[in-house]
């Protein structure tokens, strides 16, 4: 990986909290070009903490779509946004959540949250965060007709830090989901759009452009989130869950989280890709959870500097540091590092995966995750005993992760 690695400790404000604040919980890493990444970890940055690249970005105002704009200039901008509030607005709901505990004298305590959300199908579906509604007691839905109702949670992933809530709609209510569109369809300087609840404000819009593409996000359970959104549309405590909206009203990501030194919007936010949701809706509602692959192996990333300092005989790739019993990994012949009664230290190290060079964590990652459990990953290694390297493929069969399998680290 290419140039110096930059740290920045700031405050991340994952968007859920009681109505005059917002827990901080979770790191988010923006990905620079260039391979540098900036960890926002939750402390307040110093006055003296270098900016986030703004390389790529557009400082100018990109045109309206054709199909959209009005043909008087002055009116563009808020003709778009207000129709495409209209017909998306309804979609966008309201999450309360109860959570009961003790105060320092154990007296009964209830603690309440709010966030955002979204309709995905009439049948009463709602995409949101999941660290909005997890580890939560009581969960209500205040709908755009000011209908309270309660929901449950159908089941949720923190790896991708989204959930599936339920409702049941009102008598006489017809719920209408929004359309989900894909990351794909942005660029750089793109407008978008957020709805949500900020400080528990209902239905608040709030307009921008796409800052940056492929940033990376920490997600709760410590795994990274590749191919995040930054936007300086303002988003708040209170809009985790949200949808981020293209200026064709469709849905291209999950508001989840800000860059911010004050608490509020400073013109950083993050989106998660609706690509993810869309791809897990299926495993949430028949499973509670999803079917990820997994190999079974903890890994450290290993950089030139790294191997010097480590006495390395390779000085890239992933070393493995872990192997979990009765993993993919495991059958497949992969050893965490070993001593020998003589001293002697054999390891592995993954340096390509279906073709492709790994470098990473994420790229390895990436692709497991693109590989259906029972199917075959061709892994590339380097054996390592006593300082002498043997090149090694093999053919791993992945499976799909256990319930019991640790949920941080793990790929």
């Amino acid at each position: 990986m290419k140039g110096a690695r930059l740290f920045m400790t700031i405050l991340l404000v994952l968007l859920i909290g009681a109505l005059l604040g917002a827990g901080v919980t979770g790191s988010l890493y923006a990905q620079e070009a260039g391979g540098r990444s900036v960890e926002f970890a939750g402390t307040t940055a110093s006055a003296t903490s270098p900016p986030l690249s703004t390389a790529g970005v557009r400082t100018s105002a990109p045109s309206l779509p054709a199909s959209l704009a009005p043909t008087a200039a002055a009116a563009d901008e808020h003709n778009f946004v207000s129709r495409i509030f209209k017909r998306v607005g309804p979609s966008v709901v309201y999450i309360s959540t109860k959570t009961r505990g003790f105060d320092f004298f154990l007296n009964p305590t209830e603690r309440e949250g709010t966030g955002s959300g979204f309709i995905v199908d009439a049948k009463g579906y709602i995409l949101t965060n999941a660290h909005v509604v997890v580890q939560t007691d009581r969960i209500s839905v205040v709908l755009a007709t000011g209908e309270e109702v309660p929901a449950e949670v159908v089941g949720s992933d923190v790896a991708t830090d989204i959930a599936l809530l339920k409702i049941v709609p009102p008598p006489g209510v017809t719920l209408q989901a929004v359309e989900l569109g894909s990351v794909d369809e942005l660029q750089v300087g793109d407008w978008v759009i957020a709805i949500g609840n900020p400080y528990g404000l209902e239905r608040t819009v709030t307009l921008g452009v796409v800052s940056a593409l492929g940033r990376s996000l920490k997600a709760p359970n410590g795994q990274t989130i590749s191919n995040v959104i930054q936007t300086d549309a303002a988003i708040n405590p209170g809009n985790s869950g949200g949808p981020l909206l293209s200026a064709q009203g469709r849905v291209v990501g999950i508001n989840s989280g800000i860059l911010t030194q004050s608490g509020g919007s400073e013109g950083i936010g993050i989106a998660i890709p609706v690509d993810i949701a869309k791809g897990i809706i299926d495993d949430l509602i028949n499973f509670g959870r999803v079917q990820w692959p997994w190999l079974g192996v903890e890994v450290e990333t290993i950089v030139p500097r790294r191997a010097r300092w480590w006495g390395l005989a390779v000085d890239h790739g992933l070393l493995v540091k872990a192997v979990y019993k009765n993993s993919p990994a495991a059958a497949a012949g992969i050893l965490p590092p070993l001593k020998d009664a003589n001293g002697v230290i054999t390891y592995f190290v993954i340096v390509g995966a279906s073709d492709k060079d790994v470098e990473s964590y994420t790229d390895l990652l990436d692709t497991v995750r693109g590989t259906k459990p029972g199917e075959e990953l061709e892994l590339k290694l380097v054996k390592v005993v006593g300082g002498k390297t043997t090149e090694l493929t093999k053919q791993v069969k992945l499976t799909t992760i256990p319930e019991e399998a640790p949920v941080s680290g793990v790929i």
